[in-house]
């Protein structure tokens, strides 16, 4: 279950880029294990949080264009804005566009989230204590399970972006590889100012941290959620003594129920619009890390080359975690329908029920699925508090 360590984590998240960046709209009570929202956030805040998804996304439809501009161009032209390039300099560049391009892509569904929808978050992280409540005392089951290397994964991605990030950035912006160099480049020439160059690195600044806030957000609220889902599931099919009373029966599947809308609540409000991106562009962003690894030794300074393979490693992790854990919530949900459906002890009523219940599990848009919650302004979550 959501153990009291990742309950920190979450904290300590909030303050490191809620507090200190003003890019988190929660405040985290460890004693209630509940993030909530703040209510009460300034315009300021807000705004400068949906500024930083909007640059986020201009940045990455920008780097798109800068990727197809060589197909809409003469061969052997060269590029007025960056005349006598090297080619070790545009090997480097065009790399830099390629990650710049597929990287925001992954993680800025959940930028929109937390800037346009952020009560989605407060939602499915708030019902996690009711159902291990719920499902403790159905099961009798005190012991919460461990998952120390979901910890330390969180935590070392946690401390190590937030704390290299600005180095990183800023040795990029000195060596003139970031994206938006050929479009400021130009200008400051032109106009013999400051400002052009200014403006290039706060913008530069914005999307990286706006995309880390998202990334770090995605990987601890996706591995409390399975985390969660696959212990309560566990613990109600590894204890099947308390089966021969039939009102405890009813209230397993009345909780079953509750997951169920759960699990729904967060497909149809998050999972069905962020899932494909994270997938498609994620596994190509660790292709493109291993390649650049290989490629860009000796090209660019060795501080800078090491940004290229710790990025592949916090790729590699947050797929060999993420992946196995959110697999096994589709394979624990049917087992246990199985097994319930296998008793002999229970009713036809009961068998019937459980026939008709459908496993959790991640799920991908459905036609008509998201005008539930998006067109109807009718939250799924309701039916939560009316099982109560």
């Amino acid at each position: 279950m959501a153990t009291l360590g990742m309950w920190k984590l979450v904290q300590l998240f909030g303050r490191l880029y809620g507090d200190k960046l003003y890019l988190l709209p929660y405040k985290t009570s460890i004693s209630n294990r509940q993030m909530l929202l703040i209510r009460n956030i300034s315009r300021k805040r807000r705004y400068f949080k949906i500024f930083c998804t909007l640059c986020a996304f201009g940045h990455t439809l920008f780097c798109f264009a800068s990727l197809c501009k060589p197909f809409f161009t003469r061969k052997g032209q060269t590029d007025p804005f960056l005349p006598g390039m090297s080619e070790a300099v545009r090997v480097v560049r065009v790399y830099v566009q390629i990650l710049a391009a597929l990287l925001p892509s992954t993680f800025l569904p959940m930028s929109y989230v937390i800037a346009f929808r952020p009560v989605v978050a407060e939602v499915i992280l708030c019902k996690i204590i009711q159902f291990q409540k719920e499902t403790q005392e159905l099961t009798g089951i005190k012991t919460t399970h461990k998952h120390l290397v979901v910890e330390l994964g969180m935590n070392v991605i946690l401390w190590i972006s937030f704390t290299m990030l600005l180095p990183v950035v800023v040795t990029g912006l000195y060596l003139q590889i970031d994206p938006l160099h050929v479009v400021v480049v130009r200008t400051a020439e032109e106009n013999n100012t400051i400002l052009p160059l200014l403006t290039r690195s706060m913008i530069t600044l914005l999307v990286a941290y706006d995309i880390a806030t998202a990334g770090n957000a995605f990987f601890i609220v996706g591995l409390m959620v399975v985390c969660s889902t696959n212990d309560m599931i566990q613990d109600l099919r590894c204890k099947p003594s308390f089966r021969h009373d039939l009102i405890t029966r009813f209230k397993e599947i009345t909780l079953y129920r509750k997951l169920f809308l759960w699990n729904k609540y967060t497909n149809q409000n998050f999972c069905s619009f962020s899932v494909p991106p994270l997938i498609f562009f994620g596994i190509s962003v660790v292709v493109l890390t291993y390649f650049g690894t290989i490629r860009m030794w000796g090209k660019v300074g060795f501080f800078l080359y090491l940004a290229v393979p710790a990025l592949s490693v916090f790729a590699t992790c947050f797929i060999v975690i993420m992946i196995p854990y959110a697999a096994r919530v589709l394979e624990f949900s049917e087992n246990l329908i199985l097994i319930r459906l296998g008793e002999t002890s229970v009713s036809k009523f009961e068998r019937k029920t459980w026939k008709s219940m459908r496993p959790l599990g991640i799920q991908k848009l459905e036609c008509g699925s998201f005008s539930v919650c998006g067109l109807c302004k009718t939250p799924c979550y309701a039916g939560l508090d009316k099982a109560n």
